[in-house]
């Protein structure tokens, strides 16, 4: 069936009175709202910002939260954790992400690898990598004015087979045992630092009901 996200009036007073048996234009009018609440209004999101040390060490100047010379982009790898509330309709999972990143250091080479795993720590499905040159990009100055913005996408893929090994930048896929579960979304970041997360459902035009 097609998921309507155009308004959806309710039906006519007159066409369901209490008692009275309803049929025909009624009933499609009341699936239609009630496909369009559970498949697009109710979907799951979820947003992060990542504290940082905004102190600057050259000058008395507060940075924002990804201004100056953030701490630890260097040859290090960090680990993130974060939960995710999903849906008994949570099939793929779009996540987009700030970052930063610099050529501070010829020797970096930034990667972001991202894992859905359920609460006590299983892996789900395949992990998915960001990699640069090719997914993520590095300041060459140092200068961080602004930051980066990498994204999974939203163009659906066949079911991803196993869980091991990577796969491109491609939406998170939530296998039907653990849709509706708390689940923890896992981040390694190397050479390179998280800003913000967000986290959402793919609306699906056309499902099967």
């Amino acid at each position: 069936m097609l998921i309507p996200t155009s308004f959806q009036p309710l039906v006519e007073e007159e066409s369901c009175y209490m008692g009275v048996t309803v049929m025909g234009g009624v009933l499609n009018q009341f699936a239609s709202s009630l496909a369009m609440l559970s498949h697009c209004k109710f979907l799951g999101s979820a947003h992060y910002t990542i504290a940082k040390n905004t102190a600057d060490l050259y000058a008395a100047v507060p940075f924002t939260n990804w201004m100056g010379f953030s701490l630890g982009l260097d040859k290090s790898v960090k680990n993130y954790k974060f939960f995710y509330a999903s849906t008994p309709l949570s099939e793929w999972v779009c996540v987009i992400f700030q970052y930063a990143a610099s050529l501070s250091s010829a020797l970096n080479s930034p990667q972001i690898t991202i894992s859905v795993k359920d609460l006590s720590g299983t892996k789900l499905s395949k992990d998915v990598l960001f990699v640069y040159p090719r997914d993520l990009q590095m300041l060459i100055d140092g200068n961080f004015a602004k930051p980066f913005v990498g994204t999974t996408g939203v163009r659906f893929y066949d079911v991803p087979s196993g869980t091991t090994g990577t796969d491109d930048p491609r939406p998170l896929y939530i296998p039907p045992a653990n849709r509706g579960d708390m689940l923890m979304i896992e981040i390694f970041v190397e050479d390179c630092d998280l800003v913000s997360l967000t986290m959402l459902d793919l609306y699906q035009a056309e499902v099967t009901p």
